[in-house]
């Protein structure tokens, strides 16, 4: 992935953007597969386009995840780890935000515009946690549900 910076915006923002768009040979995060296997294998064929200015909302979601990490877990709860499968010789990753193994659910944590809501196509993040349910449960834990 490119990315720009039409808008001559601060540095920052330029690292905040690229931190999330490294491409690694062989390996797929749980969210770059959310848009699809073949969208996701065309946007490492192609060098595709990304301005900063389309990535401010990232920082929205970001703030809300670093309030949220400053808090302690319980003792039957893991937050912020990372589980990975490989599978043929493709490794798939995924950080969740909070797995509790009291109710054997795994917890990730949303920040959306309105029009999320008032669409209300939740698919996506509901196709997140069963990744993530899958890759903890191959790693040995119990996940039965997801938020």
């Amino acid at each position: 992935m490119k990315i720009t910076n039409k808008l001559g915006l601060p540095e920052p923002f330029v690292q905040m953007c690229q931190r999330d768009y490294r491409y690694r040979p062989q390996r797929y995060s749980v969210t770059s597969l959310l848009k699809g296997i073949r969208e996701a294998i065309l946007d490492r064929r192609h060098e595709v386009e990304l301005d900063v200015s389309d990535c401010i909302w990232m920082l929205f979601g970001t703030a809300a995840h670093t309030v949220l990490e400053s808090h302690q877990e319980e003792d039957h709860q893991l937050k912020e780890i990372s589980v990975e499968k490989e599978i043929d010789g493709i490794t798939i990753s995924g950080r969740f935000d909070l797995y509790d193994a009291k109710t054997k659910t795994v917890i990730d944590y949303k920040t959306c515009s309105v029009w999320k809501v008032i669409f209300g196509d939740y698919t996506d993040w509901y196709m997140q946690t069963l990744m993530y349910a899958y890759l903890l449960r191959e790693s040995g834990f119990e996940a039965d549900h997801g938020e």
